[in-house]
């Protein structure tokens, strides 16, 4: 089995639409909306600006219609050069808990965006033996959920709370039900001054009238592979791991799976 190549915009790059800093914020909304896209690059004359996330479009109030996309943005945590080994850029990535980092060549200039999920989709042709390993040696199991009667505002306070983009979705009795995403928020148009109300009319719907379903989970015993093909398959960053009952007991993000591959022994 081959290794995987070292120089990232070669096979990696990803060429996300942009957005100039001078052009309204509620056009990044759109665009975020309209494409799905995770990060938003700010480019002015060829040259990155800012990066805007989907939490930063969820920050535009009704009340601020003039804001322009460069006040929603914010600096990368790296950016990564066009000849940086593969290996070197994924574990920064991991350090600083991104997915998605500007590729910027040595005269500054704007090249595109690298992602994860370009590497797993990368592992998966070559039937990386990393994928081997069972969905429970590598899950996470501290599990943060979401009622489906709560209301969007109680999202958007546990979405600040632990820097989350999602949430399992659970009904009274603690089954899964669902997954609401920022994405999920983003899509029905919500900002940031109907989330941050407690009181009515602005509570918004329940969360069970946003989420998606049915969630998308894989069962204990199975291989990461399985869980890295739904990933790409339904462009999600997280496979929910459940139990013969269908109950609860992992989730598996992008990060654990590009994790699985660094600390594989081999040096591909």
């Amino acid at each position: 089995m081959g290794g995987l190549a070292f120089v990232i915009i070669r096979e990696y790059i990803l060429h996300f639409p942009t957005i100039a800093p001078h052009e309204p914020a509620t056009r990044a909304r759109q665009l975020m909306r309209d494409t799905g896209v995770r990060v938003l690059p700010v480019v002015e004359d060829n040259r990155l600006k800012g990066i805007i996330s989907r939490l930063g479009v969820l920050s535009i109030t009704s009340t601020r219609s003039n804001l322009r996309a460069i006040d929603i943005a914010s600096d990368p945590s790296i950016t990564v050069g066009p000849e940086e080994e593969l290996r070197s850029v994924l574990e920064k990535m991991l350090e600083v808990d991104e997915w998605y980092t500007p590729i910027i060549d040595t005269g500054n200039r704007y090249l595109g965006i690298f992602g994860l999920e370009k590497v797993i989709e990368k592992l998966l042709r070559k039937g990386h033996a990393c994928l081997d390993r069972r969905v429970e040696e590598v899950m996470s199991t501290n599990i943060e959920t979401i009622e489906a009667e709560d209301n969007v505002a109680s999202l958007w306070r546990k979405m600040m709370k632990y820097n989350y983009a999602g949430f399992p979705v659970v009904d009274s009795k603690g089954r899964l039900v669902g997954v609401v995403t920022q994405y999920d928020l983003i899509r029905y148009g919500f900002t940031r001054i109907e989330l941050r109300s407690e009181s009515p009319p602005r509570t918004g719907p329940r969360i069970r009238e946003i989420m998606s379903t049915p969630p998308i989970t894989v069962k204990i015993g199975e291989k990461l592979r399985k869980a890295a093909e739904l990933m790409i398959k339904h462009d999600i960053g997280r496979v929910i791991v459940v139990n013969d009952k269908k109950e609860l007991k992992g989730i598996i993000d992008r990060e654990d799976i590009i994790r699985s591959y660094l600390n594989y022994p081999s040096k591909d």
